[in-house]
């Protein structure tokens, strides 16, 4: 899949995890920063004869905590999930970084996809997005017939 295209809106979040690491260090072990819950899912693409499969590993979400748009051409994948509060927990954070888990990944699809039968799976932490290439635009063999 010579055409998949990864779009980063957010290239500067390492940058920020970094600025809130030295913020946190100055201000003391009660400082909640986000380092390490910034990061891209890991995500494979492969091409089918009959279709291109996309699988994203969420681990720690669910399907209600994924959102997947199509928007011209472009596919994105996002989430935003903050830990549920505990009401009364003992103890100060040493490390904390499960407390948020926000992304935001888009791909640029190619022409040959078929944007009305995108589906979608989860499964133990694996999202499975399956996107059909147009009938049209599939491998055919060609007969040859001899005259």
């Amino acid at each position: 899949m010579k055409s998949v295209i990864t779009y980063n809106p957010n290239s500067m979040l390492s940058a920020l995890d970094d600025w809130e690491k030295v913020i946190g260090d100055y201000f003391g072990r009660d400082y909640q920063y986000s380092a390490g819950t910034r990061g891209y899912p890991a995500v494979d693409i492969r091409e089918e004869k009959e279709r291109y499969v996309l699988e994203a590993e969420l681990p720690g979400l669910a399907e209600k905590d994924v959102d997947i748009k199509v928007n011209d051409r472009i596919l994105t994948i996002a989430s935003s999930k903050e830990e549920e509060k505990k009401a009364e927990r003992e103890g100060v954070w040493l490390i904390r970084e499960r407390g948020i888990r926000t992304f935001r990944r888009s791909f640029s699809m190619p022409r040959d996809v078929d944007l009305d039968t995108i589906k979608a799976s989860f499964k133990d932490g694996l999202l499975t997005v399956l996107l059909p290439k147009r009938p049209e635009a599939r491998e055919k063999t060609v007969e040859i017939s001899r005259e």
